[in-house]
């Protein structure tokens, strides 16, 4: 049988976590895309060095950090990074999937549609939180000031609603924080789907 595809997505700091989270406590198989990146970051290191050039690298390490501030400050760049990386996760994925035996399979990605990964889902999720509240977190959790918020804004707006593959079936979600309220529109999420397996009676 084939699995329910559930793909997760929106702009930085939205709340992706926290939704992708509730659907795995509930019993689906998730696939954080974001810990796929740092994977193929590290199988393609000698790439990455080579483009970018040793500041980029810490004992032979990529050093995240450093590379963030340079593709964030330069869509070319950025670009370029993900010509490595994405065809990578991408692969990487469609093995997953493939193999995958789980009901219900998640996909954590903020850049669902930039990736193409949208076209793999049944559903998806689009989380939605005001800017201000998500400049909070991003400071909270980066330490990113007001001006590489912007920047990261910037990058990312092809995350879009509008963008996504008009052939899955979208669920636009308000995040304002409340785990019991995220748990709840999970839960009829589920409902909606028609997954038995992650909804609660």
């Amino acid at each position: 049988m084939k699995p329910v595809v559930i793909g997760i997505t929106g702009k930085a700091c939205a709340g992706k976590n926290q939704y992708a989270k509730a659907f795995e406590e509930l019993g689906a198989r998730l696939i954080d895309v974001d810990r796929l990146g740092h994977q193929a970051l590290e199988a393609n290191k000698d790439r990455i060095i080579a483009e970018f050039g040793d500041s980029v690298a810490d004992r032979g390490e990529i050093d995240r950090k450093a590379l963030g501030a340079i593709v964030f400050s330069d869509p070319s760049k950025l670009k370029a990074l993900e010509g490595i990386s994405h065809p990578w996760m991408v692969a990487r994925i469609e093995r997953i999937l493939a193999e995958e035996t789980a009901e219900v399979i998640v996909l954590n990605a903020a850049l669902l549609n930039r990736m193409g990964l949208d076209r793999l889902c049944s559903h998806i999720l689009f989380i939605t939180a005001p800017r201000c509240l998500r400049f909070r977190r991003c400071k909270a959790r980066d330490g990113l000031s007001w001006r590489q918020f912007l920047k990261r804004e910037a990058s990312q707006r092809d995350i879009s609603y509008q963008l996504l593959d008009p052939k899955a079936i979208h669920h636009r979600l308000w995040n304002w924080g409340s785990m019991e309220i995220i748990h709840r529109q999970v839960q009829r999420c589920c409902g909606r789907i028609g997954v038995k397996r992650c909804s609660r009676n």
